[in-house]
């Protein structure tokens, strides 16, 4: 069992000082979040959300699906009700709490770094980077992704206090299981602690006691048990609706993602710059890429190094980011993108870990010691630089769009979205011009297509706009393209002008059996259109 160090002993004062500085300095780099606003899908998980409204829906959150399901996060959806019983549908409130979930995960972090590394000064580090680096901002600025700061700052808790139990029976040991089942109520991705309790349990430093598979299975049984508790949960919350479609891609190419995603993600890093949230991962010939090559050939050398080494600190470290990193590898198939920063924000912590680790061995060396901490002070203030920058991107739909096509002018996803955002704004001459661009990068791109549509129709081209949905709905990734559901609507409200109410009416069916979260709104009108047409249609057949 690897040994904690009495990381936290010492005066109230030596542990209150690197805790203010932690909390001053988060609060001061997020500072500028306060202002920014509900964007991107914060309109239809959050603002448009019915659940999020009331304090009496409580129980309903706590044993029903999200609104994007097979996903079950109750514990991420009861804050929501919490903030709008609190705030009202004030932004300032709902960034206020991710925020402060934020810098709590920092404090805990450093909690833990004195646990494990024999120097304060590097879980101070490691603590800080965390809590400034900037490849975390879309994870607090995105109101949404609050369940990744849920799960983490749970699962830190829930270690801490595994590391307070010391391995007896007693109140640290359930409240460490307490913590646990708190973020998996937050996340799935909280499972993954189970994965690092096992290791850590094993003899990792010269003359620490020998544990056997009997003790660790004891230990481990209480979050067995939350964990048997939460999947009763969700089974029954889903009614039976665990999975998820498997895309066209099989295990191997997905996996295969991995090659480019490893490096991207450790890129961001080590050299914080690039940050979107739309990261275009090559499809086709991965392993002809140089650069590629020579970072794997790294990154092995790196983690031989660290396996080879003493320092288990180090090598927990590494094992979190490996455990963590399983659920964002598409070894399940991910619904969303394969690349997003707020994925990282779990499995970096075991990158921040090792970087404290790092730090403690050249303080050990009076050669370094300055210069580390010179090093470490730069690396410090740049970051907070660099993510004060990044947290004004989140401002609202046009800045976080802009930001995404500055930094990859060729993902169509950045393009349709700006497009979408300058269209809200009322320039409808720059929407047009985004979405011809997002057209030349995938002539097929279903929401694209739709979008061109509406705007033909808003022009008075119903025609174009015919065109534009008919095109919308014959591409090959129609199926699961929010636009293909608004394609239809559109078409059925187009042939009721055109006075073909039999197709009207077929469209405004199929609308209804595929409409898309973001556009529930329209489900009334189409249901009325429905109830009509379909009264008509008797008396016209006579």
């Amino acid at each position: 069992m690897i040994q904690a160090n009495a990381g936290l002993g010492g005066s109230r004062k030596e542990l209150w000082i690197p805790l203010l500085l932690i909390a001053c300095l988060t609060l001061a780099v997020y500072y500028v979040s306060f202002s920014n606003g509900f964007v991107w899908d914060d309109d239809s998980i959050i603002v448009k959300n019915s659940q999020t409204l009331e304090l009496s829906h409580l129980p309903d959150v706590l044993f029903s699906p999200d609104v994007v399901k097979p996903y079950y996060r109750p514990l991420n959806r009861a804050s929501y009700l919490f903030d709008y019983w609190a705030y009202g549908m004030n932004p300032l409130g709902f960034h206020a709490v991710n925020i402060a979930i934020h810098l709590v995960n920092a404090l805990l972090l450093f909690l833990v770094g004195c646990r494990l590394l024999p120097d304060r000064r590097g879980a101070l580090f490691a603590a800080l980077l965390f809590a400034v680096h900037p490849v975390n901002a879309e994870a607090v600025n995105f109101i949404s992704a609050r369940n990744t700061l849920l799960s983490l700052g749970f699962s830190l808790a829930a270690f801490l206090w595994f590391l307070e139990a010391k391995g007896r029976w007693g109140r640290p040991l359930f409240i460490s299981a307490l913590f646990f089942f708190g973020g998996l109520l937050s996340k799935e991705t909280g499972l993954m602690l189970l994965a690092v309790l096992p290791f850590y349990l094993q003899r990792s430093e010269p003359g620490a006691p020998a544990v056997g598979w009997r003790e660790r299975v004891v230990w481990i049984f209480p979050y067995l048990f939350f964990l048997a508790l939460y999947l009763g949960m969700r089974s029954y919350s889903l009614q039976g609706v665990v999975g998820i479609a498997v895309p066209a891609e099989g295990l191997f190419a997905r996996l295969a993602q991995n090659y480019y995603i490893i490096p991207r993600y450790l890129g961001l890093l080590l050299a914080p710059y690039g940050f979107t949230i739309f990261h275009t991962v090559p499809k086709e010939n991965l392993f002809s890429i140089p650069w590629l090559f020579v970072a794997w050939a790294a990154l092995m050398g790196a983690v031989f190094l660290i396996l080879r080494g003493r320092h288990a600190a180090a090598r927990f470290g590494l094992l979190w980011f490996a455990a963590n990193y399983v659920p964002i590898s598409n070894v399940v198939p991910i619904p969303s993108d394969y690349m997003t920063e707020r994925f990282l924000y779990l499995p970096a912590v075991g990158f921040f870990l090792l970087s404290g680790a790092g730090f403690c061995w050249l303080q050990a060396h009076v050669e370094t010691r300055r210069w580390a901490a010179i090093a470490a002070g730069v690396m410090v203030i740049c970051c907070a630089g660099l993510t004060v920058d990044r947290n004004l991107d989140w401002r609202d739909d046009l800045s976080l769009f802009g930001s995404a096509v500055r930094n990859n002018p060729d993902s169509v996803g950045a393009r349709f979205n700006y497009g979408t955002a300058l269209m809200e704004k009322g320039d409808l001459a720059g929407a047009q011009r985004e979405w011809q661009k997002a057209l030349a990068i995938d002539p097929q791109h279903t929401d694209t297509l739709a979008q061109l549509g509406t705007l033909a129709a808003t022009q008075g081209d119903l025609d174009r706009a015919e065109s534009y949905y008919r095109s919308a709905l014959d591409s090959p990734s129609a199926k699961n393209a929010p636009g293909a559901s608004m394609a239809h609507f559109n078409l059925a409200k187009i042939y009721e002008k055109k006075g073909l109410p039999r197709e009207a009416l077929r469209h405004y069916r199929l609308f209804l059996e595929n409409v898309n979260l973001s556009y529930e709104e329209y489900r009334p009108l189409a249901e009325r259109r429905v109830a009509a047409l379909g009264a008509a249609a008797p008396a016209e057949a006579h």
